[in-house]
C-alpha cells in the first residue's frame, strides 16, 4: 500500500497512502566506486626529505649521532687491536701438590687455609651419640675446635652432654688456627638434627644420618671413595636402617632391624668390611638412643664389646653411660 513516483502500486484498487521518492536515478546517475580501501602516503623514497625537498632537522640529527657512534666503535676496535698486540695472554693449569700425610691432607669440603665452619641443632632427650665417635676421628685429620650451647626451648641439659665435645685437656685452639669448627647447640627439635653449614642461604640437612654422611667425607679417605662398590653399598644399607628402622620404625620394624644386625654379625666382626666404618657408628649410635642394646642377640651384644674396644668409641660411651 505504498506508491512510488513514476511507478504507482496500489493493493486492492485503491490509490497509496504515500509518496516516496527514488533515492538514486540508475539510468540517470554517475556512482564513482573506490579502487581502493584506503589511500596512505608514499612511504618509499628520500625519508629525510619533506614535501619541499628539504632535509627533515630530525632526522639530519639522527644520521649526525649514527655517524658518531660508529666512530667512536672504529676507534675501540683500533684500541682494542693495539693491546692485544702488546700483551698475550697466556693460561696456566696448576695441578695440586699430593698431599705427604693424613694430617696435611684436606678434601674439597675443608681447605688448609680456611675455617669449615658448620651448626649442628639436637634434642638431648635424643643426642646424636655418632658424633662423639665422628669427632674423635675428625681430631686425627683437622685442627678442631668445639661450641656447645643451650638454647632457650631446653629448660636444662645433664652435664655430660653440655660436654658433650671433650678435648681431653689440650690447649684449645684459636678460631684463626683452626680449620673444622663445629657448634652444637641443644635444642627442641622434632625431626632429628639439624646441621646448616651456609645459614643464610642454605637448607638444613637433616637426620643424624644425613649428617654423619655428610663429615665422614671429610675424612681421607671418605667411605665412599672406596673402588669396593659393593663395601660402600652395604655402607648405605647399615646407614638406611640405622635411619629408617631402628631410629624412626615401629616395634616390630625395630624387632626386625635387630635380627637383620644380628644375622649379618654373624658372617663377620664389623657389619662392612674388616674394620669399624661409618656404619658401625650410625649404628651403634641407634642402639644406645632407642635402648635396643640392652637385651640384644648374642652376635650383636658381642660386636658391641668390639665397639667398646676402639679408642673412638671409649670416648663415647662416657656420654652414653
Amino acid at each position: 500500500m505504498y506508491c512510488e513516483e513514476g511507478n504507482s502500486t496500489t493493493m486492492s484498487g485503491t490509490s497509496g497512502m504515500f509518496k516516496l521518492k527514488p533515492f538514486y536515478d540508475f539510468d540517470n546517475t554517475q556512482i564513482e566506486l573506490p579502487d581502493c580501501m584506503f589511500k596512505m602516503s608514499n612511504i618509499q623514497g628520500n625519508s629525510s626529505q619533506t614535501n619541499s625537498g628539504e632535509v627533515d632537522p630530525a632526522v639530519a640529527a639522527l644520521e649526525c649521532r649514527q655517524e658518531a657512534i660508529l666512530a667512536d666503535l672504529r676507534s675501540m676496535e683500533t684500541d682494542v687491536a693495539s693491546l692485544t698486540s702488546k700483551i698475550q695472554p697466556t693460561a696456566q693449569v696448576k695441578t695440586p701438590a699430593p698431599a705427604t700425610s693424613a694430617s696435611q691432607s684436606s678434601s674439597n669440603l675443608v681447605s688448609g687455609s680456611g675455617l669449615h665452619d658448620v651448626v649442628i641443632y639436637a634434642n638431648p632427650n635424643n643426642p646424636p651419640y655418632s658424633l662423639l665417635v665422628l669427632y674423635e676421628q675428625l681430631k686425627q685429620q683437622f685442627r678442631c675446635i668445639t661450641k656447645v650451647h643451650m638454647h632457650s626451648s631446653i629448660s636444662s641439659v645433664p652435664d655430660k652432654l653440655l660436654g658433650y665435645f671433650n678435648q681431653n685437656g689440650s690447649q684449645p685452639l684459636q678460631r684463626m688456627e683452626a680449620q673444622l669448627s663445629i657448634t652444637l647447640i641443644w635444642k627442641n627439635v622434632s625431626q632429628g638434627p639439624e646441621m646448616k653449614i651456609l645459614a643464610n642461604c642454605q637448607t638444613p640437612i637433616q637426620g643424624e644420618v644425613n649428617i654423619l654422611r655428610y663429615l665422614s667425607r671429610l675424612l681421607t679417605p671418605a667411605y665412599d671413595a672406596s673402588d669396593d662398590i659393593i663395601t660402600v653399598a652395604n655402607i648405605d644399607n647399615f646407614l638406611d636402617l640405622a635411619s629408617s628402622t631402628l631410629l624412626k620404625g615401629s616395634s616390630k620394624e625395630k624387632a626386625a632391624g635387630v635380627r637383620s644386625l644380628n644375622s649379618a654379625l654373624g658372617r663377620g666382626t664389623w657389619l662392612a668390611g674388616n674394620s669399624p666404618t661409618v656404619a658401625d657408628i650410625a649404628v651403634w649410635s641407634a642402639l644406645h638412643q632407642t635402648n635396643l642394646a640392652k637385651g640384644a642377640p648374642s652376635n650383636v651384644q658381642k660386636w658391641l664389646k668390639s665397639c667398646a674396644t676402639q679408642s673412638d668409641f671409649r670416648t663415647a660411651l662416657s656420654a652414653v653411660a
